[in-house]
């Protein structure tokens, strides 16, 4: 009995194993009817609050109105890694793991919540094989139209994944990424960030500090309110209000100088932190973000960046630093766009007043025995540095948004005339930071197209 047992285990974990190497990215949904898209009730990375804190929203909402319950399938082949609640009944979740559970370092899976525990379910260890059912989902108490599976893709490590009321679980990856068919059918939609105002502008990470878009100046945080919705209506007009997929924004000057390519603002594709929800989304008494069944609104502060598609914390580094570009008219442009590649861009004349040119910004006297100069050519940048004595060189160049794309410290140069080569810049307005010795200046580079 135990060698059949064993040959018939061994069986199932060979096609198992089999769907897995087949396994490529696009997975069915998890509820039937599983070869079509269904409406969702709340995207990956959406900003949520029901009155105990804010966080990211870590998986996708998928509606299936039916108060018999759903069933639930299995989008891939895998081990059942956990099974429990994290929240009495309503939170049951089933952890299906890629990985066996002799497998005990981190490893990917998918997490199906708001199981029924009292009718059939797998059970921890068991193995999934794709389209099976592993369980059916419960009536949510709420609103029966919101009934709904919550579907991540998480990881962890350890033969299991039992640690509840509090698991461990990362949230690494948007499932809209993977299931298939994915049609979204209408683009993100922008609204006022303020009255009569496309996009609001406060100051550098600080609340209900905001200021006029005709009298920009300083370091200075861009809003933009967007929502997007799929075309697969919930019944809600505010359940279908959803988080985009990725937003980004250039700042371009009226006589078409581009002083900030673009530049990613947020993507909610990789791992989500709910501790950095306050990176993202503005939460203000002005720009308020709101997350519930009731209200959906979404500000997003698209200057807290440093351009990749992580979320830290160190984004919050990220601003337009007006100062920078002396006073003119600037268009601050923002592109938002959905999973399925559908894009809206919307766009704003500001002006900045700051007051001062740029050479005006130096925290220190440039000394008599130093002369900077800059050679410009398409895309490439050079600096004349003609020292009257032996001094140390450094510099560093900054963009608009505050990041600092080039630095070097040349060391100990001679008297006489050096020149350095800048490797190639994008098209933009950059800052110059160059300091020799103990003296310290800055200007202005422009890098044309």
């Amino acid at each position: 009995m135990f060698f059949v047992d064993t040959c018939t285990q061994f069986l199932y974990n060979f096609i198992i194993m089999t769907q897995l190497v087949l396994f490529c990215f696009a997975v069915l949904w998890p509820v039937p009817p599983d070869n079509q898209v269904h409406p969702l009730g709340n995207n990956w990375g959406e900003f949520q609050d029901y009155g105990s804190g804010a966080y990211f929203h870590n998986g996708i909402d998928i509606l299936t109105p039916d108060t018999s319950g759903v069933e639930v399938r299995a989008v891939a082949p895998g081990w059942v890694k956990a099974w429990g609640t994290i929240q009495a009944e309503l939170h049951y979740r089933i952890a299906v793991c890629d990985s066996p559970l002799t497998f005990t370092g981190r490893a990917e899976g998918w997490l199906y919540a708001h199981i029924d525990p009292d009718r059939y379910h797998k059970n921890l260890g068991d193995p999934v094989a794709t389209g099976e059912v592993i369980g059916y989902l419960v009536a949510w108490p709420v609103d029966s139209s919101f009934d709904h599976i919550h579907f991540a893709r998480i990881s962890d490590t350890g033969a299991t994944w039992q640690r509840f009321p509090s698991p461990t679980w990362w949230f690494v990856k948007n499932p809209l990424l993977d299931l298939n068919p994915n049609t979204d059918l209408e683009p993100p939609v922008f609204e006022n960030a303020r009255a009569g105002w496309r996009f609001a502008f406060c100051r550098d990470n600080q609340n209900n500090r905001y200021l006029h878009p005709d009298s920009l100046n300083g370091d200075v945080d861009i809003i933009a309110r967007i929502f997007d919705r799929t075309g697969f209506s919930s019944g809600s007009q505010i359940w279908d209000r959803l988080a985009p997929y990725q937003i980004e924004y250039m700042i371009r000057r009226e006589d078409g100088l581009v002083v900030v390519p673009w530049t990613l603002s947020v993507q909610f594709s990789n791992l989500l932190d709910g501790a950095l929800v306050n990176v993202v989304y503005k939460t203000d008494n002005v720009c308020r973000s709101r997350g519930d069944y009731s209200s959906r609104q979404y500000y997003f502060i698209i200057t807290n960046t440093d351009g990749d598609s992580v979320i830290e914390a160190t984004d919050i580094a990220g601003r337009w630093s007006t100062a920078l570009l002396g006073d003119a008219g600037y268009w601050v442009i923002v592109r938002a766009a959905d999973v399925a590649g559908n894009i809206t861009v919307d766009s704003m004349l500001v002006r900045t007043r700051n007051g001062v040119g740029v050479n005006e910004l130096a925290r220190g006297d440039v000394p008599p025995v130093c002369d900077v100069a800059s050679t410009v050519a398409s895309g490439r940048a050079g600096l004349v540095v003609r020292l009257g004595g032996p001094a140390s060189v450094k510099f560093r160049l900054i963009d608009p948004a505050g990041r600092v794309v080039q630095a070097m410290d040349c060391g100990q140069l001679d008297c006489g005339i050096h020149r350095l080569e800048l490797k190639p810049l994008k098209p933009g307005v950059y800052n110059l930071e160059i300091t020799t010795g103990r003296f310290r200046r800055f200007s202005r580079l422009i890098i044309t197209g």
